[in-house]
């Protein structure tokens, strides 16, 4: 479970280090953009490709159809992907 908080934090770090929020109420929005990109469109290498969401739902990436897709962007550009909702 440590390896994956520290997985988490770094990841915000490096993305997070290049913007400055202006105020605790732009923090907040960005983080939760970023919790959004981190668990529903960011892919996993060591799950097999699914994202944590697919993964904690039980949903293989590779036998269930999308029913709705979008690409998602966010951070200037530093968050980017498509969110495939199943």
């Amino acid at each position: 479970m440590n390896g994956r908080i520290e997985r988490f934090f770094g990841t915000l770090k490096e993305k997070l280090n290049s913007l400055r929020p202006t105020s605790q109420e732009a923090l907040q929005s960005l983080l939760i953009e970023f919790r959004f990109w981190y668990d529903a469109v960011r892919p996993h290498q060591h799950l097999d490709g699914a994202t944590p969401q697919e993964a904690w739902e039980g949903i293989d990436p590779w036998s269930t159809p999308v029913k709705e897709e979008w690409f998602f962007e966010a951070w200037e550009g530093r968050l980017a992907g498509y969110y495939l909702r199943r």
